[in-house]
C-alpha cells in the first residue's frame, strides 16, 4: 500500500527557503566550536563514538526542559497573578493583560525558532531560549510597575517559541525517524506533566517564601536548563546523515520547500485542525467554571472535572504516539476531533455528574489525540526540518485562537448561556475531522509526474 508520505531526495535548491547547517563558513562552524570548548561541551572536538547514548540525551535535555517550561509559565501564570495583583495593586485587567502579552509574544515569535536552528543551530538556539527566559524570570522578581511586569512576559513568551516544542520536536524527528510519534509522544506528555506539577509548586513556594522567591528561582534554573541543553544536545547534521536508528540523526529524505508545503490542501486541514482544537480549550478553560455553575454543579466539581480532562489530554498525548506506530495517524487525527466535538458538545448539556465526567474523558482524550497527531503527521508529509518549520506557522495561526473566548462571551451575553458556543465550536470540528479521513500524503510535482518512482516513507496500515 501508499505510505504516509512519498520521499524523494532533494536536491540543494529544494531546500532554498532552509538552508541547511552545511552551507554555513567553516570559520563560524569553528567558532561555535571554540565556545563548546570554553563551555565544557564533553562531545565537542572528537568523533561522536556513542550516538545511542546521543539521541537518549537529546531526549532527556529536551523533555527536562520542556517540562520547566510548561510548570514555570502558562499553567502557573494564574497563580501569581492572584498574589502580584494583591500586592501591588493591580486590577484584574491589568493583571490579566501579563497573560494576554505571554501568550501574544509566544505565537508572534513562533517563526523565529527555525530561522535560528537553520542559522546557529538547535542546541544554541534553545541556550538562547533558556537565557531570554532567565531574563524574564529576573525581570518579574524586579517587578513593582506594570510596565516592567509586561516586558518580563514578552521576554518569557519569547524564550518559550525558541525552547518548547518547535526546537523540541525537531530534534526528536531527526534523532529517531522510525518512532518520531512515540518518542514525540513522550516528549509533549512531559510537558503535559509539567502543566499539572506547576501550578500546587508555585503556591507552595509563595506560601513559605512569597512570589519574588519563586521568580528568582526560576530565574537561576532557567539559566542552568540553558546550559544543559547546550551540553546535551548535538544538531543532528552533525553527525553521520544515514545513521537512522542504528544510533544517529537519519537525513532528511523528504524536507520540502517551505513554500510548497505551506500550499498543500494537507497543511491547511491540519493547521484548520490546531487552530480550531486550541480555540476549543482557550474557550472551556475560560468558560467551564462559570458554565457548570449556571447547571446547578458546584465550582469545585468543575474544577476536578477540568484537571481531569487535562489528565485525559496528558495520557493520550503519550498512548497515541505509541499507538500511531500501529494505526494510521489520519484516523487517529480523525478519531481525536470528533471525540473532542462530542466532548465540548457534552459540556454543554452537563447538567448532571455522570455527563460531566463523559465531557473531562472525551474532551481530554480528543484534544490529546489531535494535538499529538498534528504534529507528527506534519513532520511525517514535509520532512523533520520544513515540518518543525510549518508547525512554527501553525503556532503562529493559533493567535486567532485567543479570540475563541470573547466570542464565547458575546454569545453568552446573547443567550444567556455558553452552551451555543460549545456547541459551535464541535460543529467546526467536525468538517475537519472528514477532511481528515479523505487526507492523502501529499506530493510534489516532480513526483506526480512519476509515481512509481516514490517510496512510502512510514507505512500506512491502511
Amino acid at each position: 500500500m501508499a505510505g504516509e508520505t512519498p520521499v524523494s531526495a532533494p536536491n540543494a535548491s529544494d531546500l532554498g527557503d532552509l538552508p541547511p547547517l552545511a552551507r554555513h563558513s567553516r570559520p563560524k562552524a569553528r567558532n561555535l566550536a571554540l565556545i563548546g570548548v570554553l563551555a565544557g561541551d564533553p562531545f565537542v572536538g572528537r568523533p561522536d563514538t556513542r550516538p545511542m547514548q546521543r539521541r537518549w540525551l537529546v531526549l532527556i535535555a529536551v523533555s527536562l526542559m520542556f517540562f520547566f517550561i510548561s510548570s514555570t509559565t502558562f499553567m502557573s501564570l494564574g497563580v501569581l497573578l492572584f498574589a502580584m495583583s494583591r500586592d501591588l495593586h493591580w486590577t484584574q485587567t491589568q493583571a490579566g493583560g501579563g497573560f494576554t502579552v505571554l501568550g501574544l509574544a509566544c505565537c508572534l515569535s513562533s517563526l523565529v525558532p527555525m530561522a535560528l536552528v537553520s542559522r546557529i543551530g538547535s542546541r544554541w538556539t534553545m541556550l538562547l531560549g533558556g537565557l531570554m527566559l532567565a531574563a524574564g524570570f529576573f525581570l518579574a522578581f524586579l517587578t513593582h510597575g506594570l510596565m516592567l511586569f509586561l516586558l518580563a512576559m514578552a521576554l518569557l513568551g519569547v524564550g518559550f517559541s525558541l525552547s518548547a516544542n518547535i526546537p523540541g520536536v525537531y530534534l526528536l524527528a531527526r534523532w529517531f525517524p522510525a518512532r518520531s510519534g512515540r518518542v514525540i509522544g513522550v516528549y509533549l506528555m512531559f510537558g503535559a506533566f509539567g502543566g499539572v506539577a506547576g501550578p500546587p509548586l508555585a503556591q507552595a513556594v509563595m506560601a513559605s517564601a512569597g512570589w519574588r522567591v519563586w521568580w528568582l528561582t526560576l530565574a537561576l534554573a532557567a539559566a542552568a536548563m540553558g546550559l544543559m541543553c547546550l551540553l546535551l544536545i548535538r544538531d543532528g547534521d552533525a553527525a553521520p546523515a544515514d545513521a537512522g536508528d542504528a544510533g544517529g540523526p537519519a537525513a532528511d529524505p523528504l524536507d520540502w520547500r517551505y513554500r510548497e508545503a505551506v500550499l498543500t490542501p494537507q497543511f491547511v486541514i491540519l493547521a484548520a485542525g490546531m487552530v480550531i482544537t486550541e480555540a476549543c480549550v482557550t474557550v472551556v478553560h475560560s468558560a467551564a467554571v462559570i458554565h457548570f455553575s449556571r447547571l446547578g454543579i458546584s465550582p469545585a466539581f468543575a474544577a476536578a472535572m477540568l484537571g481531569l480532562q487535562a489528565f485525559m489530554a496528558t495520557a493520550a498525548k503519550g498512548l497515541s504516539g505509541a499507538l500511531g506506530e500501529r494505526v494510521s495517524l489520519r484516523l487517529l487525527l480523525a478519531a481525536g476531533l470528533v471525540v473532542q466535538a462530542l466532548g465540548v458538545m457534552l459540556l454543554a448539556r452537563a447538567n448532571s455528574p455522570i455527563l460531566a465526567y463523559a465531557f473531562a474523558f472525551a474532551f481530554g482524550a480528543g484534544w490529546g489525540t489531535a494535538y499529538l497527531t498534528i504534529t507528527v503527521l506534519l513532520i511525517t508529509y514535509f520532512g523533520a526540518r520544513t515540518g518543525s518549520a510549518v508547525l512554527s506557522l501553525v503556532w503562529l495561526l493559533t493567535a486567532f485562537a485567543s479570540l475563541g473566548p470573547a466570542g464565547a462571551g458575546m454569545i453568552a451575553d446573547r443567550f444567556g448561556s455558553y452552551g451555543p458556543a460549545f456547541d459551535i465550536g464541535g460543529v467546526l470540528l467536525l468538517p475537519i475531522a472528514a477532511a481528515t479521513l479523505l487526507m492523502r500524503p501529499p506530493q510534489r510535482k516532480a513526483e506526480a509526474l512519476a509515481p512509481s518512482l516514490a517510496e512510502p516513507l512510514v507505512a500506512d496500515p491502511l
